[in-house]
């Protein structure tokens, strides 16, 4: 879970509560409303409407903390309903001023000329507020990717930075598992930059989705598949001899420095990638 997805709810749960703080005054004035094309639109629609939205993008987002998958349908989702929730009011002053400029031209002796005005305005206000929906949209999910890009480097470092010290320890089965994580979140962050969408949790199939998409080639591929025979003995009950510790950082190394990561820009990253390759430095 990202900061940022969390600074989303805690803003859907402050808008949630500010509705929930009005409710006691819309109660005093729950028959307020206009005429538009016929049609009685009360306060109260609004504020449910609204209300509903919000409870809904919570849902989503809530949805989306339980399997931490970036840009997943939940997540995508909750974003539009985030989007359009906060439109509801500002469509509605729209359609309330069409209302208002329509019943000025109702003087007109053409009798369709309210109702067209009310009509072309009403439908230019959806379609701005669509246009603003799709906007915000596009905006958070940007910053999600963002916020996701500087979460894998953030983790990137901390395991190489953690497998540097366990080889130093003689924990060397250890050290190739956080090598391990090391490369699959520098291969997240690639595929990421690319606009590929990871949704699975399997490493196999990340760097399967990478060599697909021609980051991962020869011999980056067979430094890999020497750090996944390593890996497979550290994971097991057989003991990690340190020349295959060695060998494993060392593949780890060359793999992330012919693997580089575009940063993020609407967010700096903590960690550059100079940092994270110095972490090997000495393996």
């Amino acid at each position: 879970m990202t900061e940022f997805t969390k600074l989303k709810i805690t803003f859907a749960l402050a808008l949630l509560g500010t509705l929930f703080a009005l409710h006691p005054l819309l109660d005093r004035f729950a028959d307020w409303g206009f005429l538009y094309l016929g049609y009685d639109l009360k306060v109260f629609y609004a504020y449910s409407l609204t209300a509903g939205l919000l409870s809904l993008c919570v849902y989503l987002y809530a949805v989306t903390l339980l399997n931490d998958r970036p840009h997943s349908w939940c997540e995508r989702t909750g974003n539009s309903t985030y989007a359009l929730a906060i439109l509801v009011v500002p469509i509605y002053a729209g359609l309330y001023l069409s209302a208002q400029l329509a019943d000025r031209v109702a003087v007109s002796h053409l009798a369709w000329a309210a109702p067209a005005v009310a009509l072309g305005l009403g439908i230019g206000w959806v379609a701005l507020s669509q246009l603003v929906a799709w906007r915000i949209h596009r905006r958070l999910g940007e910053q999600d990717r963002v916020s996701k890009l500087a979460q894998l480097a953030s983790q990137e470092m901390e395991s190489l930075n953690r497998a540097r010290e366990l080889y130093d320890s003689d924990h060397y089965d250890l050290s190739v598992v956080e090598a391990w994580r090391a490369l699959e979140a520098r291969l997240r962050q690639v595929l990421l930059n690319r606009g590929v969408v990871t949704d699975t949790q399997d490493p196999q199939a990340v760097i399967r989705v990478a060599t697909k998409k021609g980051i991962l080639r020869e011999p980056t591929l067979g430094l890999i598949a020497v750090l996944r025979r390593h890996w497979t003995v550290a994971v097991s009950t057989e003991p990690l001899p340190r020349d295959a510790a060695n060998e494993s950082l060392s593949a780890v190394r060359h793999i992330l420095a012919v693997t580089p990561v575009k940063q993020p820009t609407l967010v700096p990253s903590p960690h550059s990638r100079t940092i994270s390759e110095q972490a090997f430095a000495h393996a």
